[in-house]
């Protein structure tokens, strides 16, 4: 072998150093320097390599990705110290080689053989429960028997006290008239107006008394009765004509009599 180094395509940078694995040399494009660096920590697959071939394993200071091949320096050209001959740890480094490419080879055939198959995975199903439907019972009207509304019972009245304010009342409102009579002679007002409001007082209190049944509905229609022609009579003394006031003055003695008449029939 000639020991003429031929021109070197192998860029510069740092190499493992054949003479020492546990540092890296510098190679500057053209030839080894003498320049050193402690060996950085080998990855896996290399490590794996370095371990089968029963040598230890020289790396760059920066470790290329997986599966990416560092650069290797020209074979022509020797390390500081060393000689052209194939070293020991240089056959090292092509046992190793031998051995990955024989793993390869074997996974290689090993897929061949299995047609790419590969093992089913076994997917865990977790079943889930459906709730199954329960049956829901339709709710049975019950017979309620609806009690029988009693007949109201009327409310005992006192039929005396019926009569005695029915007559004390309707009196009254006769006296009013009377007045009312003697004031409209005089040619006065102020009296007309106050027995007026006395008048409907007296009205007030015959619509409260406690009415019997058996002049119930005798009694609510004079009532309303007497109500109207008061109400004119009210509607007169503000017009001040007195021929007007005299007429709802008959209208509302009438009522009154009316009154009077079926509160002496009550039993």
């Amino acid at each position: 072998m000639s020991s003429t180094t031929p021109p070197s395509v192998t860029p510069a940078g740092w190499y493992p150093d054949y003479s020492n694995p546990t540092q890296q040399r510098y190679w500057d494009g053209a030839a080894w320097t003498s320049h050193t660096a402690p060996a950085a920590v080998a990855p896996p697959q290399q490590v794996v390599a370095a371990q089968l071939a029963g040598q230890p394993l020289q790396l760059q200071k920066s470790a290329p990705p997986a599966f990416a091949a560092a650069p290797v320096p020209s074979p022509y050209a020797a390390q500081p110290g060393t000689s052209t001959g194939m070293s020991g740890k240089a056959k090292g480094w092509i046992i190793a080689g031998a051995v990955v490419g024989s793993l390869l080879l074997v996974g290689g055939v090993s897929n061949a053989i299995n047609g790419g198959r590969t093992e089913p995975v076994a997917v865990a199903q977790t079943a889930t429960q459906v709730p199954s439907a329960t049956p829901t019972e339709t709710p049975v009207p019950s017979s309620t028997v609806e009690p029988i509304a009693e007949p109201a019972v009327p409310a005992v009245v006192d039929v005396a006290a019926f009569q005695a304010g029915a007559s004390k009342h309707t009196a009254d409102i006769d006296k009013d008239l009377d007045d009312m009579a003697v004031t409209l002679a005089e040619g006065g007002t102020w009296r007309l107006l106050s027995n007026s409001v006395e008048i409907s007082f007296n009205l007030g209190q015959l619509q409260s008394l406690d009415v019997p049944v058996s002049v119930a509905a005798e009694w609510a229609p004079a009532l309303v009765g007497l109500e109207t022609n008061l109400d004119a009579l009210t509607t007169a003394v503000a017009g001040g004509d007195p021929a007007t006031i005299q007429g709802a003055m008959d209208g509302v003695r009438a009522s009154a009599a009316v009154l009077r008449d079926i509160g002496a029939r009550a039993v």
